[in-house]
């Protein structure tokens, strides 16, 4: 009557279904690795915030450029050492500004 391979019945019938690998479990694709989050303190913050603060004028609109996040991780790196938690890099300088 009909071909078996051209029949109505569901893919289960078919077989198995092998799913191809995921791009993160050793795929072609490297994995995306998940930054440790930064951990602040009082003084961090309030060093920030007084950076931030001197920058305004430079802002225009009040929104802070990628360069003004920079600079602030580079002043808090240059005068806090001792770091808890992962890096404070532009992204969580912006992200701790965001938060307060």
């Amino acid at each position: 009557m009909s071909d078996s391979s051209a029949s109505s019945r569901s893919l289960r019938s078919q077989g198995p279904i092998i799913d191809p690998p995921h791009p993160t479990a050793g795929g072609t694709q490297s994995a995306k690795v998940r930054k440790k989050a930064a951990s602040w303190n009082d003084e961090e913050t309030s060093a920030l915030l007084e950076f931030l603060i001197t920058e305004l004028p430079k802002s225009g609109d009040g929104n802070f450029k990628r360069v003004t996040w920079t600079a602030a991780a580079s002043l808090i790196a240059t005068r806090f050492t001792v770091v808890k938690g992962g890096p404070k890099d532009a992204d969580s300088c912006e992200r701790r500004f965001q938060l307060v």
